[in-house]
Order: C-alpha cells, then structure tokens, then sequence
C-alpha cells in the first residue's frame, strides 16, 4: 500500500494545474503586458499560450515571452492585438512534456477599458433599452452634475384618470459632497423610452424635469402622502438632511413637484436621515414617512426611527420609537420597512439594528405601532437587518419581507409572526458580493412575478481592477419562484467599461411594480467627454 500512495502522489505532483491570471483582462492593443499565471506543477522551461475559449485560436493574443517565479507561479508577457477577438480565453502551460489548461481564465476587453477590468454585461432575457444619460452633439453628457444614480425609485402614473397608465415616474438623485441635482424622468410603460411628448395631450413637454439643486442625494424613497394616488418622494443625503417631494398633475395633465426640507428633530441624533420609508401606519389611506437617526459621537440621544404626517403642505412629526434596549450603538433605524405582513388589517413598521448584537436583530411593531409592543427576528449570519425590504415576491397576495446582511438575503413569507425563521436565503454571486446590499435595493414585481434586486455597487472579478478603479459593480437580481438557498436568476454588469475608470454600477436600482423593467445607475461613470457625469441604464425582461 505504501509504494502505491507513493506513486499515486508522485504522479499528482507531475500534473500542471492553470488557476488564475493577474490581471484576469486586458482591452484590445496592450502591448508587452506581464500576465502572472497562477497554478501548480510549473518547472523551468515551461510556456504558456493564449486561446479563446474552447478552441485552438489564439484569438490576436501573442505570448512573447514565459518566464519561471516557481512551481506555482509564471510571468507571461503578452501582446493583444489592436484587432484581437473580445471573447474570453484559455490559458494553457507546457511544463516538461505536461500540459495544464485553465478554462475562461482572462478577458480580451474592447479597446479603451480600463487594464484589467471586465464586465459581464447585460443578462440573457434582458435588452438594455436606453441609457438615461446619453451623449450630446458637443461631446459631453447630458446631465453634467455629476455622479447620476445615486438613487432610484419609479412609479407608474394614470395622467388624465382614464385608468391606463401613461407614464412611469422615475425618480433620479445624483451629486457629490455638497453639490447635486434631483431629476424627475417620465418613460414610456411599453417600451421604457423617455417619452419626449406627453402621452395625453401630444405636446412636447420638459423631460428630464430638475427637481431640487444643489444638494446631494444618496438614497430615496416612493410613496403617497396625501393619498391623491400620484407618486410622491423622499431623498436624503444620508446622515444629513431629507427631502419631501409631493406630486400633482396641472391642468395640461403635466407632473409638477412642491419640495420642502423634512426638519431634523431637536430630539433626534446627530445622524439624521440615515434611513427612511414611506407607508401608512394610521391606516387613513395616506402614506406616513419614518426617518432613522442615530447619535453621532459622544452624544446620549438613542437611536431612534422618527414618524411624519404630511399636513397642510408639510411633513409634521406625530411621534418616535427609540431602540428599545437603550443601545446607544445598535444602529437601530439604520434600514426601515413599512406592510402589512401579518395578515391581519393594518400595516406593521419593521427596524433594522444592524449592530445590536453580534449578529444583528429586526424588530416588528404590529399595527398600530408603538414603543412598547413589538417582537424580533433574531439575527443570522453578522449585520442582520443591515437593509430591508417588503412587497409580496411570493405570489400569494401576502406581502413578504426581505432581509439582508453582510452577505445573503433571507425571504419571510408573509404572514410573519413571532417565532418564525426564514423560508429562503438569497445568495449572491460569488466573487460579485463587494458592498453588498449597502447602497439601494428594490423588492416588488417584474409583470405578475416576485422580484429582489440587490445591489453591490464595488463588485469585480479582477482585485487589480478592484484596488485601482473602485470596482466595476454588479445587481444581482432573484425572481420567484425561490429557491431554500439560491443562486441569483440574472446578474447585471455594465454594457462596457469603455471610456471610464470609474463605475460602481448598482449605486440605484429600482423595479417598476408590475411592469418588466429593471432601471440601475452607475453614478461613477465618465460619460463622453464629461468625467464622473454617471449613467442610469433601463433594461426590459423578454
């Protein structure tokens, strides 16, 4: 037995094993690029060849030098040809009479993509419709604010009352530190386009329509505050000061937006607007807001999720929930969701306390919410209840309710009551999970089909695009039915990377409640000749 082991691991030494390449990309004309091939088995002398995948073609890569690190490592360096074929690639090493291949280990990118990054692009069963950002005639963007897509919501609209709806109301924040301007762009419902002419009366009308400048948004919310069935907004620049955006439709059956600073509470902490949602917790058929707020150093106010009543043109505080425990540090009201998922009338206000513990707590306060009743969902995994989300993805009627932490989501269906765990973990993509869930998800409805779409905005698949560029960024979208444990259904990546050293795509997604169309932005993103202009892609299921 002992000489049979023996040959049996001598034979496995002599294999070549191909595992990896630094970079893992490069675009169209590189010239004398030094590729570090990663595996086992190497000896001096070894050499390696480039093929696009599954064939003998060497695609316009041409090896021009091998050199020997040790047995597990080989320098390449290598020359793509300004023609060469944008596919991906095998790489196999010839090491003393053995061959090793490694399948779909490099990239062959589109000239003008930044070195060693690359994308998966668009889905199967997915087109990319528009981009929201497009190029002018003078070679710059568009929208020249900078950093478009922070955050995303959009809601259907029935212009004239007629119950077709005429345009969906996509609502877009952009900006950097102290600077920013809100967008208002109106879509097409069946095709997704901007709609250069109102759908009702054929008149041009303004579109994109600028909301609010001068101030930054990170993160936003849909709802309807005074019940008149036109959506209504709310952005904030997260930590800092929000916004109410309420709609109305003018006689010429064109949207207009009054927009007022929602106040930051005396007895608030210093964080303000780190969170928010909107939903009817008074069960009057008007939305309320409930803004999250936290204490910033050395302060004593608990953290707490604030409760606003739009009233007379404003939005009036009508009451507070402060972390129950006295958790100065539990981030309670770091990620906030309103429904009905209990099953019994009324709608119930659920808070996220990312750090409360190891793991993290969600608490749940039936209806009507109030300090003193509520139950949890203990923690799994670590930062549990870092976001939230709730909208039937199940099918049943039932609202659902989603919750992520540092590396999954998990499904509740609805009803949720005390004692109960999750149905379903929703896994992302690996090696795809950077900042994941962090920035703005969506859950609601592609057509009739439940959707969760998750965003992790500094996603790559190449860390020396990672450390030099931020990350290209990726949304990984899980539609039901679900599984235990899953796999997301589609995973999006830029269209290109070309032109732009910076992306973070996934920083806003938005799902449009019953409509096939997925809208993410990419706030980093140069466009034309405008650098970190940022972009904001609409895509249609087929």
């Amino acid at each position: 037995m002992g000489l049979i082991l023996l040959g049996t691991a001598s034979a496995a030494s002599a294999q070549v094993q191909v595992d990896s390449t630094d970079p893992s990309a490069a675009p169209q004309g590189t010239v004398n690029l030094d590729v570090t091939i990663h595996g086992n088995g190497f000896k001096k002398g070894a050499t390696a060849k480039w093929f696009v995948t599954g064939t003998t073609n060497p695609g316009g890569v041409a090896v021009n030098s091998t050199s020997y690190r040790s047995s597990s490592e080989l320098i390449a360096n290598i020359t793509v040809a300004a023609d060469a074929t944008i596919a991906g690639f095998d790489v196999m090493v010839f090491s003393a009479g053995r061959t090793g291949k490694g399948t779909d280990l490099f990239a062959v990118t589109a000239k003008g993509t930044p070195l060693g990054c690359s994308t998966l692009g668009t889905p199967g069963g997915f087109t990319l419709v528009t981009e929201l950002n497009p190029v002018q005639p003078s070679g710059a963007a568009l929208i020249t604010t900078g950093m478009l897509g922070n955050a995303i919501r959009v809601r259907p609209l029935d212009l004239n009352g007629d119950h077709v709806v005429d345009t969906l109301v996509t609502f877009v924040t952009s900006g950097g530190y102290q600077t920013g301007v809100t967008y208002l762009y109106l879509l097409d419902p069946v095709t997704g386009l901007v709609q250069t002419s109102n759908p009702v009366t054929g008149l041009a009308w303004q579109n994109p329509i600028p909301l609010l400048a001068g101030v930054r948004g990170i993160i936003a919310a849909a709802g309807d505050v005074n019940g008149d069935g036109i959506p209504d907004f709310v952005m904030a620049d997260q930590g800092s000061t929000a916004y109410l955006f309420v709609g109305g439709i003018t006689g010429s059956y064109t949207l207009s937006y009054t927009v007022s600073q929602i106040p930051h509470p005396a007895t608030a902490g210093g964080y303000w607007a780190i969170a928010f949602a909107m939903g009817d917790l008074d069960n009057d058929g008007s939305d309320e807001i409930v803004i999250g707020a936290r204490p910033a150093k050395g302060e004593k106010k608990l953290p707490a999720v604030f409760i606003h009543k739009y009233v007379a043109g404003s939005a009036v505080l009508t009451g507070s929930i402060a972390d129950p425990t006295g958790n100065l540090g539990s981030l309670f009201g770091g990620a906030i969701a309103i429904g009905n998922i209990n099953g019994v009338p009324g709608n119930e206000l659920v808070v996220g306390a990312k750090s409360a513990n190891a793991n993290g707590v969600v608490y749940v306060y039936p209806y009507p919410a109030t300090q003193s009743t509520y139950f949890t969902l203990p923690g799994s995994g670590s930062e549990f209840g870092l976001a939230l989300g709730l909208a039937d993805v199940t099918g049943d009627t039932v609202p659902d309710l989603v919750v992520f932490n540092s590396n999954k989501a998990f499904l509740y269906p609805g009803p949720v009551f005390p004692g109960q765990t999750f149905a379903n973990q929703l896994v992302p993509t690996p090696g795809l999970e950077g900042y994941w869930a962090r920035t703005n998800n969506d859950v609601g409805t592609m057509l009739t089909t439940g959707a969760v779409a998750a965003s992790a905005p500094t996603a790559t698949t190449d860390q020396s695009c990672f450390s030099s560029q931020g990350g290209v960024g990726a949304v990984h979208l899980f539609t039901a039915p679900f599984a235990t444990s899953q796999y997301p259904n589609y995973v999006f990546q830029p269209p290109d990377l070309v032109g732009s050293t910076q992306f973070q795509y996934g920083s806003g997604v938005g799902l449009v409640p019953g409509y096939p169309f997925l809208i993410i932005g990419e706030h980093l993103r140069a466009v034309g000749t405008t650098g970190g202009a940022g972009q904001v892609y609409v895509y249609k299921k087929y």
